[in-house]
């Protein structure tokens, strides 16, 4: 917040001889070292820098793990992806702040120009007592 970056560590998981690690070893051949020369910094509260920890495991699927100040964490996979995608994701962790995202996904209730004609649901409708009629015409 307020200019202070908040990933503090950053989790890179991979594999040496699967497929599917191709992309992210690759990016790591080239560009980890360029990412972590440009990410050196110091927090004045902390005095620690981004802390870049690569883990080898055999039989899984790559993820990126952004570990960040307040304690959350965000995971990525990033499987079969080319270089110039991976370098985005972790971009992307790198500058986020940490918030989790709602599970919901929206923020404001929907509002619709045409309500329903059977009514609105809610947690408190009695369903239990509700009494059914069935009637024969004919």
């Amino acid at each position: 917040l307020k200019g202070v970056r908040q990933l503090r560590e950053l989790v890179i998981r991979y594999s040496d001889i699967d497929g599917s690690s191709r992309g992210i070893r690759e990016w790591m051949r080239t560009d980890l070292l360029r990412f972590a020369n440009e990410n050196q910094f110091k927090d004045a509260h902390t005095d620690s820098g981004l802390v870049i920890r690569t883990e080898l495991k055999r039989c899984c699927h790559p993820f990126l793990t952004g570990k960040y100040l307040n304690g959350n964490s965000k995971t990525i996979c990033i499987k079969n992806l080319s270089t110039d995608e991976i370098q985005e994701y972790v971009l992307f962790l790198r500058n986020q702040i940490g918030r989790k995202m709602s599970s919901t996904g929206y923020k404001y209730p929907i509002v619709s120009k045409r309500p329903s004609i059977q009514g609105e649901w809610n947690e408190s409708m009695d369903l239990l007592n509700l009494k059914l009629e069935i009637v024969n015409r004919e």
